[in-house]
């Protein structure tokens, strides 16, 4: 192979590989926007509720009215509060395209009583 051939597939491979390289930094986030739509709790709220000690009134007080109570034949209650999160983000691809990307985050923490005091809790985390 002569050196002219070389240089003809190395010119080739360049010319190739500068738009590869090029298009692949043209993938952006444009804007990106975090909100809360609803908060009615956080961790720190949560790590102060006190299984056997907590009462109706100590939570309500930390958290104000739930968003749902449900009272079970054997004495059981179980109040929910649930917290909203909003993200949109703006992607574009080397000004030719635009699209945006809506996530939503539901946080639902649940609180279970026994005879007025709670007796457990936890927090399940839905995203769409």
């Amino acid at each position: 192979m002569c050196i002219n051939q070389i240089r003809v597939k190395l010119l080739i491979m360049a010319m190739l590989l500068v738009p590869v390289a090029t298009l692949t930094g043209c993938l952006v986030t444009v804007d990106s926007d975090s909100r809360s739509v609803s908060r009615v709790w956080d961790e720190q709220e949560v790590s102060s509720l006190d299984k056997g000690l907590s009462d109706h009134e100590s939570v309500r007080k930390a958290f104000g009215e739930p968003l749902s109570r449900r009272t079970y034949a054997d004495g059981k209650e179980v109040w929910t509060y649930r917290n909203r999160f909003e993200k949109e983000t703006e992607v574009g691809l080397f000004l030719l395209l635009q699209v945006d990307v809506e996530e939503e985050r539901v946080e639902t923490l649940t609180i279970e009583f026994i005879d007025g005091i709670v007796s457990n809790y936890w927090i399940d985390e839905q995203r769409f």
